[in-house]
This record gives C-alpha cells, structure tokens and sequence, in this order.
C-alpha cells in the first residue's frame, strides 16, 4: 500500500504570519505540589487566513 499525503505550500497556505501576542500561560501542579509550566500558546495574524 503506497502511502499518499498532501504537503501544503506555507505561503499559499497562511500567507506572511505576525506575532501578536501570549495568550495566558497554563500551569499544572508536579508532585511535590509545586506549578510548573503546562503549556503555552501563542497567538499569530495571517494575511491569507482572516478570522
């Protein structure tokens, strides 16, 4: 079975991408019950995509 997938073109896809900002970080707690950095996400503008 040949493996088929579709690798898109970035700049035909988003366009030029901007940063525009953080959005609020997302702690956890480990097991000793201290926070620890879960994850972070970071919001972009694209001149292609609009929303």
């Amino acid at each position: 079975m040949e493996m088929k997938y579709v690798v898109p073109d970035m700049a035909q896809s988003f366009g030029t991408l901007e940063f525009a900002g953080e959005s609020e970080p997302i702690f956890e707690r480990d097991k000793n019950n201290r926070r620890v950095l879960a994850r972070r996400s970071y919001n972009l503008y694209s001149d292609v995509q609009k929303g």
